[in-house]
């Protein structure tokens, strides 16, 4: 139980660091940072280009499209139970039903979670999101952040 509120309270305090209050249009009332690498896997550049996309995405098809990389799972049973916590405290999502998804790549236990919530439950179904990774799955095991995050991008876009 402490470690799950040890774990709760960093994703409280990742939510924190990454908010950055703005006032947007199409309808976004806070905008905020659809990367973060707590893992620090991309360079700047690198994290600014993939924000700049997912931005992009995420505004056009009205569904959040985030990534999210950190060193461990923090006392979570899973990827997808830590995935679904960081969407949620971190208040992700578009509109009214929260549409859109999360991937999150956890280094230690060499793990991976796509999240969907609202839309992004339908849009992606179990068999897409097995396709979107076995997509990515060959630059992620090489190291290749970019390559497997700008896919990820592209494919959500899709």
């Amino acid at each position: 139980m402490k470690k799950k509120m040890i774990a709760l309270l960093f994703v409280l305090a990742l939510c924190l660091c990454a908010a950055v209050p703005a006032f947007a249009a199409d309808g976004f009332a806070d905008e905020y940072y659809r990367v973060n690498d707590l893992a620090d896997l991309l360079t700047d550049s690198e994290e600014a280009a993939l924000l700049q996309k997912l931005d992009e995405i995420s505004q056009r098809q009205k569904m959040d499209v985030i990534v999210v990389t950190v060193n461990n799972l923090d006392g979570y049973d899973s990827a997808a139970e830590y995935a679904d916590v960081v969407y949620e405290y971190c208040k992700y999502g578009y509109g009214d039903q929260k549409d859109g998804l999360l991937l999150l790549i956890s280094m230690e236990e060499r793990d991976w979670a796509i999240s969907t919530c609202g839309y992004g439950i339908t849009a992606f179904t179990d068999s897409g999101i097995e396709y979107i990774i076995d997509q990515i799955k060959p630059d992620l095991s090489d190291g290749n952040y970019v390559a497997a995050f700008d896919t990820y991008a592209n494919l959500c876009d899709e």
